[in-house]
């Protein structure tokens, strides 16, 4: 996975999309309303980011899937990691919606000129809608939990039919990385636009409604900043101290190199070979680590579970919107599927935080926004998606009892 982000050859891009922002607000407070005008070049980014992010989401997953060779020991590593993957994908999502709700970082902003209705939801449609019937259907309606599924049993499948028909199996795991780095390319030609794109939305927003959402737009960032610390220095060590019994400043000294890789790099599979290496040091067996983290460098991203639910309370409380019970249930569980579905690319929750206002009946003008300031969101994001990784190895390592304490507390060799 690592050399399919040399197709992404960021440079300077996250630089030259955040002046995008910056020149745009400036532009957009001199000018005012008037500049609305240019909003088309930034509603142009948000239909390219729906449009890609069907395919990415599929081939990405399906092409992670197609790296397991041995699926009797995949199913007993691998099983207990999806146990950690979901447990702490629930708590992330849990602590952002409650960071949001504290903080409340859309309050104060008023858009538009009355409240608007949220989409109707039923937790139990949402449930059942995860069973795809149909394979085109849930790249067209964005519907993220299909597309996983689908993306699954894809990779699963190409694995699994290697017995009685190698070459088409290979040929389909070299199809998925080719159509995969195809992918890649889109997005960075995406890219390439997105500081135009940015500074249109962001010249709209504070054209239109003044410094106020400049404001918010801050409080947004402080708030998914406050979620993913509160992960950081309490979920972890309670997991490190309560259920491995290590001490987590021996694991964070350890993962140091994947973590200033991610938060220099904001790419999950950028940082795969790095983190491979330090996961080794931590007292796991090394096939459990080489099975379960390219998969992970693409699904177990707590961060993104903070982050979508936080998008979701913070542009409902901009636009005035009431959330229900069923829409806060919702609003969790497309920051956990959602945080599967985000390819480790830079930029990637961009793609999901359009989905999930889509998912609610939200309108997508906020995306545009949030991809104006992503790169502060990214760093640490990325940082924290990235550390949680070698810790679902040892947590799933320790359920099989193959956990090594003393190789874990030995000095890297």
């Amino acid at each position: 996975m690592a050399e399919l982000d040399t197709v992404l050859r960021l440079g300077k891009r996250p630089l030259y999309i955040l002046m995008g922002a910056v020149i745009g607000a400036v532009v957009g407070a001199i000018i005012g309303p008037e500049i609305s005008v240019i909003k088309p070049f930034g509603d142009a980014f948000i239909y390219l980011l729906r449009f890609i992010v069907g395919p990415l989401i599929l081939v990405s997953i399906a092409h992670s899937a197609t790296v397991v060779e041995d699926y009797r020991r995949m199913g007993r590593v691998f099983g207990w990691f999806m146990a950690y993957w979901a447990i702490m994908g629930i708590i992330a999502a849990v602590i952002g919606y409650t960071t949001a709700n504290i903080m409340k970082p859309g309050i104060g902003v008023a858009l538009g000129e009355k409240e608007i209705q949220l989409a109707a939801v039923s937790v139990r449609d949402v449930i059942l809608g995860w069973i795809p019937q149909n394979s085109i259907r849930p790249l067209l309606e964005l519907n993220i939990v299909q597309v996983i599924i689908i993306a699954l049993l894809v990779g699963f499948s190409v694995v699994l039919v290697k017995d009685v028909a190698p070459q088409e199996s290979k040929f389909m795991k070299d199809f998925l990385a080719s159509a995969l780095a195809v992918i890649y390319k889109i997005v960075d030609i995406i890219l390439w636009y997105a500081p135009i794109g940015v500074f249109a939305l962001m010249g709209d927003l504070v054209g239109t409604i003044g410094g106020v959402g400049l404001a918010a737009v801050g409080k947004m960032v402080l708030t998914q900043w406050t979620a993913y610390l509160l992960i950081f220095i309490i979920v972890h060590p309670i997991v490190l101290l309560l259920i491995l019994r290590v001490n987590p400043l021996t694991f964070w000294k350890k993962v140091y190199p994947a973590m200033i890789t991610a938060f220099s790099t904001q790419s999950s599979s950028a940082t795969l070979p790095v983190t491979l290496r330090v996961t080794k040091a931590l007292g796991v067996p090394d096939d459990a680590a080489n099975l379960i983290l390219p998969i992970a460098a693409t699904i177990n991203m707590q961060a993104v579970a903070a982050e979508m639910p936080i998008y979701a309370v913070w542009a409902a409380q901009m636009y005035g919107a009431q959330l229900t019970v069923a829409h806060v249930v919702v609003a969790l569980l497309m920051g956990v599927f959602g945080a599967a579905a985000c390819a480790g690319v830079p930029g990637g929750g961009i793609l999901i935080a359009a989905i999930t206002l889509q998912t609610l009946g939200l309108p997508l003008a906020p995306v545009g926004w949030i991809a104006g300031i992503y790169v502060a969101i990214d760093v640490l994001n990325t940082t924290l998606n990235v550390t949680g990784d070698p810790l679902g190895v040892m947590v799933a390592s320790k359920a099989l009892g193959e956990f090594d304490r003393e190789r874990f507390y030995a000095p890297i060799k």
